[in-house]
């Protein structure tokens, strides 16, 4: 496979979340690696160059894949001959294990392949999430093989059996221990260098191979001394390792499919960001998408009513430029004006962030608007609540935020008032109340 050659564009690290991790990471990682790792990892990624850019994050993993591959079939095939020569059920279920690596591993290249295509008419944000759908696939195969190594093991308690375990088959056994370990060793270096969650399920997938192979050889070593029914206990002890680590990302690689919230640090260095634009007055209806590396991130500003529009839309252009060159992602704001002219409106802003700061359910408010007399005016406002609010408690909070305001601002007359989730997509619900 030949050096890549990396393109300089942004990029976001693909740890599961909605927002790059690496986004605060201030450090690269040395590349290239030393030792043997270093060696394989050079000729796919030049010295010097960051191993996290898309290309070379994908390029690395369909190396990896295809390593993995190569050397799974070898380890399954030498484990099924050993198998079949000693009769040993838990080794038979190693070699079992070591053929779905190699499935898992072709799926592992192919999607890091197919990753790396760029966005098409269909597909207009890249293929970046078939990475994500590769863990999933792997982690449905051995969910699946735990199953039957499962059943191989309670069939084997049932009808024990001695097995022939001469030295130099243990030897031998002892030796793909050896090679699993260099192999989850390598995916793991990769990993932490990419930061690639596929990868990071391979090594941990290798790893647990190494427990597992470590099982069958206490197994066999049992045997040798009569304890039969160990073979069956190191079967069910491989299926309950294989099992774990399928669950384990099953549940990963959802959640990332299904999309996951930013966190509250990546929402507040946001608004931050965009924020420091001079004029922006508030920052709100954060949210982001994630589509592999493509990253999408929407957000209004809010800026005065005055400003002409043209001067509106160039300090929405500056918030985008902020946050797009600090996350490496796609940025969209949304200018909205705010008349803050009302001779009422210091004083009802003073309030509501009063009743924010007392307020534990509420983490902000946007969009003030006071229309009318002074001392009787019509009050708008839109009111954000923590994402542990569930949404079937918002007509609760509706009545006690009318009641609060009516306290706190007596001159409110009719009220118009809108609840939403902090970076959340559900609608925004509204209720007006009349004087």
């Amino acid at each position: 496979m030949r050096p890549i050659r990396l393109a300089s564009r942004p990029r976001c690290g693909t740890l599961p979340g909605a927002m790059p991790t690496d986004v605060h990471r201030t450090t690269k990682t040395p590349w290239p690696p030393r030792g043997l790792t270093g060696l394989l990892a050079r000729r796919i990624v030049p010295a010097g160059a960051d191993p996290a850019a898309t290309d070379a994050r994908q390029a690395l993993g369909e190396f990896e894949g295809y390593l993995s591959t190569g050397i799974s079939i070898a380890l399954s095939i030498t484990k099924a001959a050993l198998g079949i020569f000693s009769g040993s059920i838990s080794l038979i279920a190693d070699a079992v294990n070591n053929a779905a690596d190699i499935v898992s591993s072709l799926v592992i290249a192919l999607s890091c392949r197919y990753s790396r295509r760029p966005g098409d008419r269909k597909h207009p944000f890249g293929h970046g999430r078939l990475e994500t759908v590769a863990a999933l696939v792997l982690a449905i195969l051995l969910i699946g093989v735990s199953l039957e190594v499962a059943g191989s093991g309670i069939r084997r308690l049932l009808h024990p059996e001695a097995c022939t375990a001469p030295p130099w088959l243990l030897a031998v056994l002892g030796a793909t221990v050896v090679v699993k370990a260099w192999l989850a060793l390598f995916a793991r270096i990769l990993a932490r260098a990419t930061r690639s969650q596929v990868l990071d399920a391979d090594a941990w997938n290798h790893t647990f191979d190494i427990a597992s192979t470590a099982l069958v050889l206490l197994a066999l070593l049992g045997t040798r001394i009569g304890w039969l029914q160990l073979d069956g206990w190191a079967a069910l002890g491989v299926s309950a390792f294989i099992a774990w680590t399928g669950v384990r990302y099953t549940r990963t690689a959802l959640s990332t499919l299904i999309g996951e919230a930013p966190t509250a640090a990546d929402l507040a260095r946001i608004r931050a960001l965009a924020a420091s634009v001079p004029g922006v007055r508030g920052v709100h209806d954060v949210i982001v998408h994630a589509y592999g590396d493509v990253r999408l991130i929407s957000l209004h500003i809010e800026v005065d009513a005055d400003l002409t529009v043209t001067a509106a839309h160039t300090m929405a252009e500056q918030a985008e430029l902020r946050v797009a060159q600090a996350t490496g992602a796609k940025v969209i704001a949304h200018a909205d004006p705010v008349d803050r002219s009302h001779p009422d409106y210091g004083g009802a802003e003073a309030f509501l962030q009063r009743l924010v700061d007392a307020h534990g359910d509420v983490s902000g408010f946007h969009d003030l608007r006071l229309t009318g007399p002074a001392g009787g005016y019509d009050m708008a406002v839109d009111v954000v609540m923590h994402p542990e609010v569930p949404s079937v408690d918002f007509h609760d909070e509706f009545d006690r935020l009318r009641d609060r305001l009516r306290t706190g601002l007596p001159a409110a007359r009719r009220l118009d008032i809108g609840i939403e989730t902090e970076g959340g997509s559900e609608h925004e619900r509204r209720r007006v109340y009349a004087p």
